[in-house]
């Protein structure tokens, strides 16, 4: 009777395949990279039109060569 009440119980082995996990945490990190890389870029050119239009190219232009310049 013990052998009758226990439901077959095997060992069951996975196997764990490393390198597509690897592969697959790899790709999902230069995702993010490239979402946050977009996300900066898509900030930079608000940045850009918005003091264009606050103070003009040409401002823009001279404040860009009094920074470089120190002028």
């Amino acid at each position: 009777m013990k052998n009758a009440t226990r439901i077959g119980q095997e060992k069951v082995e996975t196997r764990i395949d490393r390198n597509a996990i690897a592969e697959g945490a790899g790709q999902a990190g230069i995702g993010i990279i490239a979402i946050l890389a977009a996300l900066i870029g898509a900030w930079g050119l608000a940045c850009l039109v918005g003091g264009v239009v606050e103070a003009g190219a040409a401002e823009m232009v001279r404040g860009l060569v009094t920074a470089v310049t120190g002028r």
